[in-house]
């Protein structure tokens, strides 16, 4: 089970930017000269050093190189440090609740997102659920270009045997089509303008209202396991 962080774990406060947007702002702005991040909807689903060339090409950047990237990205970390405790996060649903009902079914846990290590550790931090996660189980941003990289990387450090099923938990289809390219299952949560419809339009496997204890029978349905 590979875990989405941002709409799907944990988000911001209603009405005001995350401390992941004003942290890739300040970033941007320290490197490019550029002070606004623009919609924010275009990074939805996308990972920290995807966002990062986003950002670098709009900064005028042409043609940038990964290291450039990676700067921005650490700049980004920098900055998330030291304003995410104003704009705290808080936990969506109750993840407590549904890592234990996992485990207890004998899945492995870990994260598939496109935060770096240290962001996603800050974020879940932030939001008092970082202690569900071992950091050493999941894929990252840094992982791989393509989103479908990044969780083929955590579902290797899960499980380096490749013989369990794979299910993806995300918020955004492209959430979904990255867990499809790696043969895995998505289960999708909607959040902000990706409904419940948008969601299955995109070709979620099943979709929760949150990530609850009744996530594990909706694993065990997919997989065909007895109730």
């Amino acid at each position: 089970m590979l875990f989405d962080v941002d709409g799907t774990l944990v988000a911001s406060a209603v009405g005001s930017p995350s401390a992941g947007m004003v942290a890739m702002s300040l970033a941007a702005r320290r490197l490019t000269g550029m002070s606004e991040l623009g919609d924010s909807a275009e990074f939805a689903g996308r990972t920290d050093v995807q966002i990062a060339f986003l950002l670098l090409a709009a900064g005028g950047v042409r043609d940038a190189r990964p290291e450039q990237a990676m700067a921005l990205v650490r700049i980004y970390v920098e900055e998330l440090e030291n304003n995410i405790a104003q704009r705290p996060y808080v936990a969506l649903g109750d993840p407590a609740a549904a890592v234990a009902a996992l485990v207890a079914t004998g899945a492995v846990i870990g994260l598939g997102t496109g935060n770096v290590p240290r962001g996603a550790a800050l974020k879940l931090e932030s939001a008092g659920i970082a202690h569900l996660f071992d950091f050493g189980r999941g894929g990252y941003g840094d992982d791989g270009g393509e989103r479908s990289e990044v969780l083929a990387r955590g579902a290797e450090r899960c499980d380096p045997s490749g013989a369990l099923p794979i299910v993806i938990v995300g918020d955004t289809p492209r959430d979904v089509a990255a867990a499809h390219a790696i043969g895995a299952l998505c289960i999708g949560v909607p959040f902000l303008g990706n409904t419940v419809p948008v969601l299955l339009d995109a070709g979620a496997d099943a979709v929760v209202q949150a990530v609850d204890v009744g996530l594990a029978d909706v694993v065990r349905r997919l997989l065909g396991y007895p109730e």
